[in-house]
């Protein structure tokens, strides 16, 4: 009883929130279709770029079952379309025109509930128009008679038919070296002590250094002397490969988009883009993962994207 209680209160909460944002948008109008948009504009806090685009197609997956037309409004921490343009579908909306009927629109707010049927609870609250937050893929739910491989493919269609890259995105891919390599790809959060995040550990020098060496060595057996580059949230475990290796890294700094120091600057997002596009455009995809390490999603999204041999790797 008590978690019901407190998940209701923090509903409430979420909502109470989202009114105060959007209290001078107050409309009678309503759409000549009924209408999700997908929000990320700093209201709620959605993880990093791989959490939105799992949002993103979901809950377009969701509209295209139920006939829904589909917006994407997302200016937070950047805007979208920077980067990211529309395709096949016109999912571009500018927040000036957002519209919100108090009698007949339903907030929905799902960000990390992975118990939820999406398409169930946008019929249960019969709205004409639904502002939503989300962050998880609900590829099984929606669609549990696909496999694995038959999921994989589905998102990709999906995500296809939503985006294109931008000219400022694809050009800087242009702009770098990507013909026949292999990616790897780490994610540690906190624990080489140079990046902040949702943890705080921060292991010992002498742990964080055996760490370093046996990731290297494992690397350096994989590739087979194959071109490489390596993806990380760890600068310090960039440097030291480049450092002892001929493995290659994309400039700039590793960023995350929900971080907790606001960095707003242009180009940390936009080097998460380019990480995200370079893995996908990889001959095969390599995560590794220590016990002390972070599961991370971001390069088998991205091998999806680019349709692309992924291997998850436990060391």
């Amino acid at each position: 009883m008590r978690k019901l209680i407190k998940k209701y209160l923090a509903k409430q909460f979420y909502f109470f929130k989202w009114v105060m944002r959007y209290f001078k948008s107050i409309s009678f109008s309503k759409p000549e279709q009924k209408q999700i948009i997908i929000c990320f504009d700093g209201v709620f806090p959605h993880g990093g770029l791989v959490d939105r685009l799992k949002g993103i197609v979901s809950f377009y997956q969701v509209a295209n079952a139920l006939d829904f037309d589909f917006k994407i409004l997302f200016y937070h921490p950047f805007d979208l379309e920077r980067f990211l343009n529309p395709n096949q579908v016109n999912w571009f909306i500018k927040p000036e025109a957002i519209k919100w009927h108090p009698f007949k629109d339903q907030f929905v707010h799902v960000v990390n509930d992975f118990n939820v049927n999406p398409i169930e609870l946008i019929k249960q609250k019969n709205a004409n128009r639904y502002f939503v937050y989300a962050n998880i893929d609900y590829g099984r739910t929606l669609f549990p008679h696909l496999n694995k491989d038959d999921l994989a493919q589905k998102w990709n269609k999906d995500f296809t038919s939503l985006f294109k890259l931008s000219d400022v995105l694809n050009q800087r891919l242009q702009d770098i070296n990507t013909s026949n390599f292999i990616a790897f790809h780490t994610r540690f959060t906190s624990i080489m002590g140079d990046f902040k995040d949702t943890t705080s550990l921060v292991l010992p020098e002498a742990a964080q250094e055996q760490l370093k060496y046996k990731l290297l060595e494992k690397i350096k057996a994989l590739r087979a002397n194959k071109t490489a580059y390596i993806f990380s949230d760890s600068i310090n475990f960039i440097n030291y490969l480049t450092a002892n290796s001929s493995i290659k890294a994309v400039e700039g700094l590793p960023f995350h988009m929900d971080n907790f120091e606001k960095n707003t600057q242009i180009e940390g997002h936009l080097k998460t883009l380019i990480d995200f596009f370079m893995i996908a455009k990889s001959s095969h995809v390599y995560f590794l993962k220590a016990e002390e390490m972070y599961n991370s999603s971001f390069s088998r999204y991205a091998a999806i994207v680019g349709e692309t041999p992924f291997t998850h790797i436990d060391l």
